[in-house]
């Protein structure tokens, strides 16, 4: 039996993880509407669960578009560059990411700490804090994705190493 790296088991953590809020979130939906307009015996908590397990699941999504670089990017322009000029064009663009998600996870602590004791008001046990500090480990985590693409790009520069265009790689040309 093979053994798995610490990295693979975190990227198959953050798999089970999101797909198990979306599954939760999808459950919270359906519950919410077989009880309201089926049973028309509205549950309380179930519209604020969705919400609540919509927007993590969309975070930690997020962060597996970036791992798989299956995240949108018009890319016209951007291929039509040289090889050498793709890669640190890539490079900067990793940069800004980078600089945008340190500007945003920083926004997102300060809202964890202001809000830590602020309840939500259909799930009492848990704070509006906890949810900032959920999404604030996603974007630590979308850090680190572009972070190690970034690291693997400079090692490709320094090497020489030279990648299709993305476009050429969805079309099987590799």
């Amino acid at each position: 039996m093979k053994s798995l790296s610490v990295a693979q088991v975190f990227d198959r953590t953050l798999d089970i993880v999101a797909t198990a809020g979306f599954t939760a979130m999808l459950v919270a939906t359906l519950l919410q509407v077989l009880f309201r307009y089926v049973l028309e015996l509205p549950l309380a908590w179930t519209e604020e669960a969705a919400r609540v397990l919509f927007v993590l699941s969309m975070f930690f999504g997020i962060a597996i578009a970036i791992r798989e670089q299956e995240h949108v990017v018009v890319d016209f322009l951007f291929n039509r560059l040289p090889p050498r000029g793709r890669m640190l064009l890539g490079l900067t663009f990793e940069v800004i990411v980078v600089l945008i998600l340190a500007v945003i996870a920083r926004g997102t602590l300060v809202l964890t700490r202001q809000n830590w004791d602020s309840q939500l008001l259909m799930l009492d046990w848990l704070s509006n804090g906890q949810v900032y500090l959920a999404q604030f480990v996603a974007i630590l985590i979308m850090i680190w994705y572009v972070l190690r693409s970034a690291w693997r790009r400079v090692d490709d520069l320094r090497s020489g190493r030279v990648h299709k265009p993305r476009a050429a790689r969805a079309e099987g040309e590799i």
